[in-house]
């Protein structure tokens, strides 16, 4: 209590440092260097607008509402990341793997929408009940509705992570490890591909979800594949090429002389949206474009909340996600410029950006590497750059947005298809994880697969679960094994280093884990199976006096024979001491406390000495607490194996008695 009250006090110090921490932007503000940053940050946040632009149109596509979502989800979280973020070089907006898991969510609630409103199957282009059918997707209502639900989905999503970073729960991003992410990113690009193949194909086909779903996409692309529409196909091809072309052999390979790269994304829109304005694309070839696109920020409207059971779980997945993958780019950053972030902090700046953006119709917004990558390279200063990308992206919708009208959707399409290069080619290293580790690569293996041929969700959680459970296996199987000293005096894995020696008489375990209910009994299986087993010791013992006192009975040999029976007896136990290197041992529950006292006194049933050294001091206290002090005294203990080891040597023999009974402890 007195410490809660010592701590309980204002001053303008801790007032201003408490509130510089929850609003960053301030701080910026208060010590900006006008001459030295604004140039550099005024550069590069108009490099990263001008990278937003392809960006907000073809993700507001890919997660399946109106285009010009997008372009809100690429305005608000930036300013809003601004005031609340730590890390200049973190973009945030529109990132493909959030999309789609979005575009999961929306297209899901939206086929029940469908179930409950059929009408909106049967809408007409002029009324008429012989009128030509508007697709689904073009139906206004039915945007409306697919739209409300993304505005949901990012307000929780938003206080989510606000909770999480207010309790400090970012650890839980610990338990995803890299191979899971890889796999997990690489699995969704195949779904982002799938997703936009059929826009640069100009099909119009059933989408369908849930397990095996892009299985049943593929096989409905196939028997439509007759109706392509080639226009759409010629657009999409040229689009790919001249952004590879430009991307990898001038942007990549001069990227040391070019201070901003080419932004062959946006210069692809333009030139695409003015061919086909002019050639009338849509009319003349039946190509499908963006369509009307409003030139006003929107009124902010309040998110319905009625449905959001049933997608919670979905808010919580993506939470965790936009955590980890906008955490860990801000951190790479950080690493390269010298400056820290806060894990806190940015969780509450990213929960601020879904929370507040949510009302502006804005979808789950997060990083996005590609334009980290450009802002770091560019050096940016501050998080004023934000401010520059705002004031470009707010242009581009009060001003020129209704000129993309025209945009083909295929060439949309075809700049996120372009935008996967680099997850696409992340599938190919999966290998590298069978030679680091079998875990990670069942974990990679398991994660892709299920992923790609089940489903998103399905494969976030079946990945995640195998990932726990080699957590499991990884400490309940973890290897133990025998140490010797080296030539330079350093206790390496015996045999494994050919100048490696062990004292005779003496063996010396390690074992890499935490020792639990769940190993307790492979660690006592692997220090008798790599040391010596008191139990098979003990049988071979009771064979050898029977077999000799069966001898004697018969021949009635002297007292010399029982001198060998002596000897016979003691060159059996051929090791007199053995010590436990408790270094790795971290963690001790009960169970682990029990086997060690239970092989304390085996060990001492056959007259072998066992020592324990290099314990922690929490490992002391279960010990102690665990009665294990009872059966085995402080002078067994040891701070170190060098010192164990002393000890062992100079320790008298204790010669075995003829006659041992059975162990019991």
């Amino acid at each position: 209590i007195s410490k809660i009250k010592d701590n309980c006090y204002c001053s303008k110090k801790r007032t201003w440092k408490i509130i510089t921490s929850y609003i960053p932007l301030i701080k910026t503000i208060r010590y900006y260097k006008l001459r030295e940053y604004l140039l550099t940050d005024f550069l590069a946040g108009l490099t990263v607008g001008i990278l937003h632009i392809p960006q907000a149109l073809g993700f507001g596509q890919l997660t399946s509402v109106k285009v010009e979502n997008g372009l809100y989800t690429s305005l608000w979280p930036v300013l809003i990341y601004m005031i609340f973020g730590t890390s200049p070089h973190v973009s945030m907006g529109t990132s493909a793997v959030i999309c789609i898991l979005t575009a999961a969510v929306v297209e899901r609630q939206g086929e029940v929408f469908q179930s409950t409103h059929p009408w909106v199957l049967n809408q007409t282009i002029n009324g008429t009940i012989n009128g030509t059918l508007i697709p689904v997707d073009e139906v206004a209502e039915y945007l409306d509705y697919k739209e409300s639900v993304a505005m949901s989905v990012t307000l929780f999503c938003g206080l989510m992570m606000i909770a999480m970073g207010f309790l400090k729960l970012g650890f839980i991003t610990a338990y995803l490890s890299e191979s899971f992410f890889a796999a997990f990113t690489s699995g969704a690009a195949v779904h982002i591909f799938t997703s936009q193949v059929t826009p640069m194909l100009g099909l119009h086909v059933t989408r369908h979800s849930g397990i095996f779903k892009i299985v049943k996409n593929y096989k409905e692309i196939f028997t439509h594949i007759t109706d392509v529409n080639i226009t759409a196909l010629i657009c999409a091809i040229i689009t790919m090429v001249l952004i590879l072309i430009v991307k990898d052999c001038i942007n990549e390979r001069f990227k040391h002389k070019i201070v901003i790269p080419i932004p062959i994304e946006l210069i692809v829109v333009v030139v695409g949206t003015l061919a086909a304005y002019f050639g009338e694309f849509h009319e003349n070839f039946g190509t499908d474009v963006v369509g009307t696109i409003p030139n006003t920020i929107p009124a902010p409207v309040l998110p319905p909340v009625d449905e959001a059971p049933n997608f919670l779980v979905d808010c919580f997945i993506l939470a965790i996600l936009i955590f980890a993958n906008t955490i860990a780019m801000a951190k790479i950053c950080a690493k390269k410029h010298n400056y820290e972030v806060d894990d806190s902090q940015e969780m509450i700046a990213y929960g601020m950006c879904n929370f507040l953006s949510c009302f502006m119709k804005c979808f789950p917004s997060s990083v996005a590497p590609p334009r980290s990558m450009v802002a770091s390279a560019m050096n940016t200063k501050t998080m004023i750059n934000g401010l520059i990308t705002s004031i470009l992206i707010l242009l581009i919708i009060m001003v020129i947005s209704p000129l993309f009208a025209a945009l083909p959707k295929s060439i949309l399409a075809a700049i996120i298809a372009v935008s996967l290069k680099g997850l696409f080619i992340q599938i190919s290293i999966g290998y590298k994880y069978w030679k680091i580790s079998k875990y990670d690569f069942v974990i990679w293996l398991s994660t892709f697969l299920s992923v790609v041929f089940l489903d998103i969700d399905v494969g976030l959680g079946i990945g995640v679960g195998v990932s726990l459970l080699s957590v499991v296996f990884q400490t309940q199987f973890a290897s133990g094994y025998r140490v010797g000293k080296s030539k330079d005096g350093v206790w390496v894995e015996h045999k494994k280093y050919q100048d490696s020696q062990e004292t005779p008489g003496v063996k010396v375990f390690r074992f890499n884990s935490s020792l639990y209910f769940a190993n307790a009994e492979i660690f006592r299986s692997q220090v008798y199976g790599k040391t010596v087993n008191p139990r098979k010791l003990l049988k071979l013992l009771k064979k050898k006096e029977k077999k000799v006192a069966k001898l004697q009975k018969e021949g009635g040999y002297s007292g010399e024979f029982r001198r060998d029976s002596v000897i016979v007896r003691e060159s059996l136990r051929k090791t007199h001491h053995v010590i436990i290197d408790c270094n790795a041992i971290n963690y001790l529950d009960v169970s682990g406390a029990n086997v060690i006292s239970h092989m304390f006194t085996e060990y001492g049933h056959v007259n072998i000495v066992m020592f324990l050294a290099g314990c922690s001091a929490d490992m002391r206290d279960a010990m102690l607490h665990s009665g294990v002090y009872d059966k085995i005294s402080n002078d067994h203990i040891f701070v170190n194996v060098d010192d164990a080891l002393a000890v062992a040597r100079t320790h008298k023999i204790i010669p075995l008695p003829s006659g041992l009974g059975d162990f019991s402890d």
